[in-house]
């Protein structure tokens, strides 16, 4: 912690016996916010300082007379060590240090250079914009510098030693080297408060010369006048002083003259007084109190010396009083003088009425009576209607004085009086006094005085007001209890024990008051079910009980409590009322909850209800678990699908439905999408050969054979075989026989070809890859030849089969006996019998 400990002493001044009589004065940290600075010569405490943040730096200057301080926030603080008053010099200080051997202060703002020449006038400051960060302060040979850091090199800004120089001066008390100093300077704000301390130090000091320069300098004319003319009186005092006694030195300052007007500078003017009278200058203490217009002080000193004039101008005095409109002190005057009647006058006259009165109570006078109401009526109406009650009762006229005793709201003196002289006006003295306490917010005070005043309503208010309900229930149990108003105060303290929870209390009084369908609102209102029914059912009939409980529980039902309402509609078996409170507060599972218990044989038709009245207004999930329950899943499934949530819908068949269910929905769905896209879908929930399937279906036989490629391989030749037969039908036949052939079907190539009479093609794919089917080809060859009777073609067809006997059958069936026979004996002579 930097400067954790100050250190400061004053000047060496000696003693005549040579004894170093400096004081030593030391300033550190009692803890981390607490300052002491401690005069270590006598051991005692100078000042205790406490702060509400860390200080992390601290430093007497070289008289001790003044801390500086830094908090953890970088604030600057300078403390007067003799008043202990603070003045925060900056917010924000990053360096801060007393120049040496003297009372400057130099201290870093960001980038502002500041500096303090007087620290007795902290809000004279001169700042000077810098770059960089204050190192430190130097000063040698006549000359202070501070040092700068601006990073790359160092700048050294120069002080005013003219201004530094000054405050030693003033340090050693050298006040003329001081003023030296100043006036070789121009007048800045820096420099003018430098002469306001130069001029405080010369009074103290009594340099009236110096001081006189001083105020000269600062433009004070006045005070600069009235130095001016001591400074010559003492002159001229010294001069005939020496003119008497040649060879006595005297100092001017010490004749009388120059002492009363220094008196009088200082505002000590019983003092110049004193002095002036003492040399038997009555005459010149007159002037001076007639100079500053202290008119009495003249008249004073006029009759302490028997002036022969003094009632001349005691006379004038009062002419000048009474025309400047100063009536109270031209009473004061009479009054001083035993003419009393005429200083009741002037005090009337002023407006000073309660003067006028304090002269009739206490001088023992017996003034007109006309001069009495006057005095009482100037009481009255300056609104000092104490005083004016007072008066009157002193004056015997007692109805007066307690109606201004009311008036001015001084009813104890009111109360007292009429007790003395008019008891039956003590009741409505009373009532007033507690009205005005009221209004005065002075509520527990008035309760007495309503009771004095028999205004036993208003006491009750008043207790009830003040929370005293001991005494307000007392007071109301001596009122007759069928009042109306009675009852009212009964309902009161009723409510005021309900909110207290002293329901037993509470219980009673309502019941006094008449209330005892209150109580079980109290109850319910407070939860306590048990305690309501009870008391419902000592203090009311069954139907009563119904419509009560039914009113309260739709009263807690309109404010949100649905389980105190729920409470109430089951006290009374309505339990259909609840579950529609409960369907109105969209609170869904309390109402199942009732159902079940109080509906059961509706269960199912409540979800089946609520999942429909779900499903309108958009809350799926939840329309969800209604239908379920309801046993109604498939109408869970069928509401996400027409939503097109096609994931829900899946997820909810395999839930409630099983896998199959599932692939159903997966199914439908990619019928749906249709296309690529549904067989996409297939394949995603791991379904390839109903994807496969479904893509044959759709005529998209090339994804067909990708997903047989990739996935299937055992289905490849039934795909092709299936797109073959699709583009056979549509008579793309070189394309059907390429997808044929590689679903190893060759002879559906060749049926197709046959089927097309496409004979070349036909025996091509015989011949490559089928060479059996050559014979069919041949055969069916033959038999359109037949159809066409062409018997040669179809004989040479039949023969190169190597079917004879196919041929002598249909020989034999067409009843071509020659041909037939002719068959048969060239190659197949076995048939030949026949």
């Amino acid at each position: 912690l930097g400067g954790a400990v100050a250190v400061g002493t004053t000047t060496a001044v000696v003693s005549a016996d040579g004894e170093d009589t400096r004081k030593k004065t030391v300033a550190y940290l009692i803890d981390r916010q607490t300052i002491r600075v401690m005069d270590l010569v006598s051991g005692l405490t100078v000042a205790h300082i406490a702060h509400t943040t860390k200080v992390d730096w601290l430093e007497l200057n070289l008289s001790a007379t003044k801390l500086l301080f830094r908090d953890k926030h970088r604030c600057l603080v300078l403390v007067d060590v003799a008043t202990n008053e603070r003045t925060t010099l900056l917010n924000y200080c990053s360096y801060v240090q007393w120049v040496p051997e003297s009372d400057v202060v130099v201290a870093q703002n960001r980038g502002d250079l500041c500096v303090w020449y007087s620290i007795d006038a902290p809000d004279r400051v001169a700042i000077v914009p810098i770059k960089g960060d204050v190192v430190q302060i130097e000063r040698a040979a006549g000359r202070t510098e501070v040092i700068v850091d601006e990073g790359t090199n160092t700048v050294a800004y120069a002080l005013d030693e003219a201004l530094i120089e000054f405050g030693q001066a003033l340090e050693a008390k050298n006040l003329e080297r001081a003023c030296a100093l100043l006036d070789q300077i121009a007048l800045t704000p820096e420099t003018e408060a430098m002469w306001q301390t130069l001029a405080s130090a010369a009074l103290d000091s009594g340099s009236y010369a110096i001081a006189e320069r001083a105020c000269s300098a600062l433009g004070d004319v006045a005070t600069g006048n009235a130095l001016a003319k001591i400074n010559e009186l003492a002159e001229k005092a010294r001069e005939e002083h020496q003119r008497l006694y040649s060879n006595d030195l005297l100092d001017g300052y010490s004749n009388y003259k120059v002492r009363a007007q220094i008196a009088v500078l200082n505002r000590n003017f019983k003092q110049a007084e004193l002095l002036l009278l003492e040399q038997g200058k009555t005459e010149e203490a007159m002037t001076m109190w007639q100079e500053l217009q202290r008119f009495d002080n003249v008249i004073a000193v006029a009759e302490a010396k028997g002036v022969a004039d003094v009632e001349t101008r005691k006379q004038a005095y009062l002419q000048w009083l009474l025309q400047t409109k100063q009536e109270e002190k031209a009473g004061e005057m009479k009054e001083r003088d035993h003419r009393f009647q005429e200083a009741i006058e002037l005090y009337l006259q002023g407006g000073l009425p309660a003067r006028a009165a304090h002269v009739v109570n206490t001088c023992g006078i017996n003034p007109p009576d006309q001069l009495l109401e006057a005095i009482a009526s100037a009481l009255v109406k300056a609104g000092m209607f104490e005083k004016a009650g007072d008066f009157f009762e002193k004056l015997g006229k007692n109805e007066r004085a307690i109606e201004a005793y009311k008036t001015g709201r001084a009813f104890r003196r009111a109360v007292e009086l009429s007790r003395r002289v008019c008891p039956g006006y003590v009741a409505s003295l009373e009532d007033a006094w507690g009205d005005h306490l009221v209004a005065h917010k002075q509520v527990d005070a008035a309760i007495n005085h309503y009771i004095e005043g028999r205004q036993y309503p208003k006491a009750v208010e008043a207790a009830m007001s003040s929370r005293q309900w001991t005494k307000a229930i007392q007071i109301v149990d001596s009122l007759d209890q069928e009042e109306q108003a009675t009852k009212k105060f009964y309902k009161l303290i009723a409510a005021h024990f309900e909110e207290n929870r002293q329901f037993t209390e509470a219980e009673k009084y309502y019941v006094k008051a008449g209330l005892r369908q209150s109580v079980v609102e109290m109850y319910t209102r407070n939860g306590l079910f048990d305690m309501a029914l009870k008391a419902a059912r000592l203090y009311m009939s069954e139907p009563e009980i119904s419509a009560l409980y039914v009113s309260q529980a739709q009263q807690l039902e309109a404010a949100g409590k649905f389980k105190e309402a729920e409470r109430l509609y089951l006290a009374v078996s309505e339990p259909d009322l609840a579950i529609h409170m409960f369907k109105k507060a969209r609170q869904f599972d309390n109402m199942i909850r009732l159902v079940t218990v109080y509906r059961k044989e509706l269960l199912l038709q409540t979800h089946q209800s609520l999942a429909q009245q779900l499903l309108r207004e958009g809350a799926l999930k939840q329309a969800e678990y209604h239908f379920v329950q309801a046993k109604e899943w498939k109408a869970a499934v069928e509401m996400y699908r027409e939503a097109d949530m096609w994931e829900e819908a899946i997820r909810c068949a395999k839930l409630h439905g099983g896998i199959a269910a599932s692939k159903e929905v997966v199914y439908r769905w990619a019928s749906h999408l249709g296309g690529e896209l549904g067989a996409k879908l297939l394949q995603r929930f791991d379904l390839t050969e109903q994807a496969i399937e479904y893509a044959l279906q759709t005529g998209h036989f090339e994804h067909a054979v990708e997903l047989a490629t990739t996935s299937m391989k055992s289905k490849l030749p039934y795909v092709y075989l299936k797109r073959a037969m699709w583009l056979e039908d549509e008579d793309r036949f070189q394309e059907a026989e390429e997808a044929f052939v590689k679903a190893n079907k060759p002879k559906e190539a060749i049926d197709m070809y046959i089927h097309q009479h496409d004979w070349v093609n036909a025996m091509r794919v015989a011949d490559t890859y089928d060479p059996e089917s050559v014979t069919d080809i041949l055969i069916a060859q033959a038999r359109v030849s037949f159809e066409n009777k062409d018997y040669a073609t179809a004989e040479q067809f039949l023969l190169r089969a190597n079917k004879p006997e196919m041929l002598f059958k249909i020989y034999k069936e067409s009843r071509m006996w020659a041909d037939a026979q002719r068959v048969a004996r060239e190659h197949c002579p076995n048939r030949l019998p026949e």
